[in-house]
């Protein structure tokens, strides 16, 4: 299977919230990184995914393009979800969207290094919202 399959492969598990799935398809020292809500996390990553899970229903990672160079793969997609509300929210039922661009790097046939360049937001404050996902994570950002 090759990176761009793999990656794939990891948002389908994503779209399905198969957190066992997604932590397969992981190195265990892999590190999650989103520099515009100041987040790094390391051993303890896929936290973030599960903790972003509390926030919002039917999230969904839409892939608009797909580019693959060396050990990397760029995704730039469409995510969006129904809101639970809560502070940094948009009410609870109402759909939030994010346009963003994931960056994979591969390390032996797995994920070693997640980086999310956020485009645009829409019904979600990220600063608000950084600290309710890192409230179970290890932060060190």
């Amino acid at each position: 299977m090759d990176q761009e399959e793999l990656a794939l492969k990891w948002i389908e598990a994503y779209n399905a919230h198969d957190f066992a799935q997604q932590a397969a398809l992981m190195t265990e020292d892999g590190e999650v990184m989103i520099p515009a809500m100041n987040i790094v996390q390391g051993p303890a990553w896929d936290q973030t995914g599960q903790s972003s899970a509390r926030l919002v229903d039917d999230r969904t990672i839409e892939v608009l393009r797909m580019i693959s160079s060396g050990d990397a793969v760029a995704i730039e997609m469409l995510w969006h979800g129904t809101s639970k509300g809560g502070p940094g929210m948009a009410p609870a039922g109402e759909r939030v969207e994010l346009q963003n661009c994931i960056v994979l790097t591969f390390r032996d046939s797995l994920i070693s290094r997640y980086v999310e360049y956020i485009g645009w937001c829409q019904g979600i404050d990220l600063h608000v919202v950084r600290s309710r996902i890192l409230e179970s994570g290890r932060p060190t950002g």
